[in-house]
């Protein structure tokens, strides 16, 4: 999914929690943003893989695929995003 010269570039208007930065470290991978029917969902590309019209975000050493659909109303990616089936002890701060 990466472009040519060199990978996705950031998208300077969104923001990626430190959490989230350490919660996609622990993981491993790429994850993307798809839509849900309680708002967006940050997911590893393994269960939901990215879409070729997806928007490719760099974040740490990972990437984050954002649905064009989602793009336009997100200005910050949180732990907010993690489906809770997906957590474990400690991940949610709050």
């Amino acid at each position: 999914m990466d472009n040519e010269q060199g990978g996705p570039s950031p998208l300077s208007d969104i923001l990626v929690t430190d959490e989230v930065i350490a919660y996609m470290d622990k993981r491993g991978g790429d994850f993307r943003i798809s839509t849900s029917c309680s708002g967006p969902v940050l997911m590893p590309v393994r269960i939901r893989p990215a879409k070729s019209s997806d928007i490719p975000l760099r974040a740490g050493d990972h990437v984050i695929f954002i649905s064009k659909y989602q793009i336009q109303w997100i200005s910050e990616i949180n732990m907010r995003m993690v489906p809770r089936l997906l957590f474990e002890d400690g991940d949610y701060g709050y």
